[in-house]
């Protein structure tokens, strides 16, 4: 990660869809795919039926404990645009636009059937797009607010996020040698992402779609636009200290609860158990419990 430029990385690891069609063909599920008519080329993909009566929007990074608890359940994964081809704020654009598909298609947050949120780059995903329902701005597809006319969405999680470019906090060297990631890695590919981009500009005037932390806390005062939040991270990650700071942050300007869960892991904790095929960690299991509350309370 350290020495591959992400173009390289991209030729040499599977793409969104070729993991999505290789996985369902795999375990005999149906196929469903969705191309956004906003742009003509945003993808989602599906897993479960299409018309479940909840879904979870999921910013990459199952299915059925939310079953064994009764909740009928889809999963909906967005196959987001990659840098450095697409720079901020192209991903932060297609997270509204399969919202607004969501909804579109009979999910209304209204009737608490929409949950959101990803891992890693997918967390940082999902804060913008919670910045976004936070303080709506005018963007090329959209500029109405979507939490004024249909509502809160019920529930966002976010697994280990990144939330900040400040990269001078102590768990940076602290767990240099035991994270996948590394101060060098996230300041490179950061710079892919912001690179060209109006993310400075927004930084600047104190505009926090683009990244949670880099601007003052009044900007996400009053936040009601996600009934309940849930952050998770590793106490052994080089975001661990951003993101107890996030949790703790959003946890005095939300309106809703706010839950932030720190195990004793490395970045993407969750994401590691389901690669090494070993029994879920407490964090997924807080993620699971999470969701599956969202949608029975």
């Amino acid at each position: 990660m350290t020495s591959t430029p992400p173009r390289d990385l991209q030729v040499l690891v599977p793409s969104t869809i070729d993991t999505y069609n290789t996985w369902v063909s795999s375990h005999g599920a149906a196929h469903a795919v969705d191309v956004l008519a906003a742009d003509n080329s945003t993808r989602l993909l599906w897993i479960g039926p299409r018309k479940a009566k909840k879904v979870v929007l999921f910013f990459h990074g199952g299915g059925k404990e939310a079953l064994d608890a009764g909740v009928q359940l889809s999963v909906c994964i967005l196959e987001y645009d990659l840098i450095p081809a697409n720079p901020y704020p192209r991903q932060m654009l297609q997270g509204i636009l399969a919202l607004e598909h969501l909804i579109e298609l009979g999910y209304k947050p209204s009737e608490v059937s929409i949950v959101f949120g990803g891992d890693s780059a997918g967390g940082h995903l999902s804060l913008s797009l919670m910045a976004h329902l936070h303080r709506s701005r005018a963007v090329k597809y959209t500029s109405r607010s979507l939490f004024e006319q249909y509502g809160s969405v019920r529930g966002c999680f976010l697994v280990s996020p990144l939330a900040s470019f400040r990269l001078s906090t102590p768990s940076y060297q602290r767990w240099f040698s035991a994270d996948v990631l590394s101060r060098k890695v996230v300041h490179k590919w950061g710079l892919y992402l912001v690179e060209k981009s109006p993310w400075q500009e927004e930084i600047s005037a104190g505009d926090g779609w683009g990244m949670a932390l880099d601007v003052p806390g009044s900007w996400w005062e009053n936040l009601k636009a996600i009934d309940r939040v849930l952050v998770t991270g590793g106490y052994e990650e080089v975001f661990s200290d951003h993101i107890q700071q996030l949790g703790k942050m959003l946890q005095s300007k939300s309106h809703g609860e706010v839950t932030l869960y720190m195990g004793n892991e490395t970045h993407d904790g969750p994401l590691m158990d389901f690669a090494a095929g070993r029994r879920p960690s407490e964090t997924t299991k807080t993620i699971t419990d999470f969701i599956i509350s969202c949608f029975k309370e």
